[in-house]
This record gives structure tokens, sequence and C-alpha cells, in this order.
């Protein structure tokens, strides 16, 4: 639950004003708190929340993380990917929601160029969508 909770907090806290998701959260809380005893749980929330991706992967899978064939690191997890600043700004601006055209309007610059730092920051930080931008950017926070 600490690693999920992580996560989630990476996302949306609120799991986007989901009643259902948050009862079940809340509910799942409860019956570990019920079973461990809470100072246990609280242990193991912590540790939880400090796994890695592949970390916390292997726990629900019950098994040790092995990364996949051929696989490196991926860039985001590295301290040593860096944005421009600009590239930072468009990234902010994605994490706002904002579509290429509006982030073109904001920062007076043509769509196209707006459309490539987009591509850059998704190639630098080993993303295939926008979400994942805005993910990371509310992460960095």
């Amino acid at each position: 639950m600490g690693g999920a909770d992580r996560v989630w907090a990476d996302i949306d806290t609120g799991r986007w004003g989901s009643h259902t998701l948050n009862s079940v959260r809340r509910d799942s809380e409860e019956r570990a708190c019920r079973a461990l005893g809470r100072d246990a749980f609280e242990r193991a929330h912590r540790r939880g929340g400090g796994l890695g991706l592949a970390e916390l992967v292997g726990q629900a899978l019950q098994e040790p993380a092995r990364p996949c064939p051929g696989d490196s690191p991926a860039p985001h997890e590295s301290t040593t990917v860096r944005l421009t600043r600009r590239e930072s700004e468009v990234a902010r601006l994605v994490a706002e929601g904002l579509a290429n055209q509006q982030i073109a309007d904001r920062l007076v610059i043509a769509r196209r160029t707006a459309e490539g730092h987009v591509e850059r920051i998704l190639s630098k930080l080993g993303f295939s969508n926008r979400s994942q931008i805005a993910a990371w950017v509310t992460a960095q926070r």
C-alpha cells in the first residue's frame, strides 16, 4: 500500500475523486491495520513507499525484481537526465494540461516548435505519452 500510495501521489492523491478507489483503499488499510497492528502497518507502509517500481511489481507478483532482458534503467529514474530551461517550461505547461497550440501561444513560439519540445522531453525521459510527463513534473516538485 505504501508503494501504491506513493505512485498515486505522483499522479493524483484524490485518485481523480473516485469514491470507489478511495473507499477500497480505506477499507484495505483498515483490514491491514487490524491484521498487523498499527505500528507494523506503518513500518510496512513506509518500507513500501521506499520501493522502486520494479521492486513494487516484484512484491505484487511475489517474486524478486528482475530487469527485462536488454533493458537499461529508465532514463527518468536517473539523476543524469537534464531538461533545458525551455523544455522544463514546456513540461510544466504539459503538466497543466495545455495542448501544443496552447503551449505555443503561451510561449510565443510556433506550434511545431512546441511539438518538437514535447517530443524531445518524451525521448529524454523515456516516456511515451504526455500524462507521464505530467506525473514526472508532479513528482519533481
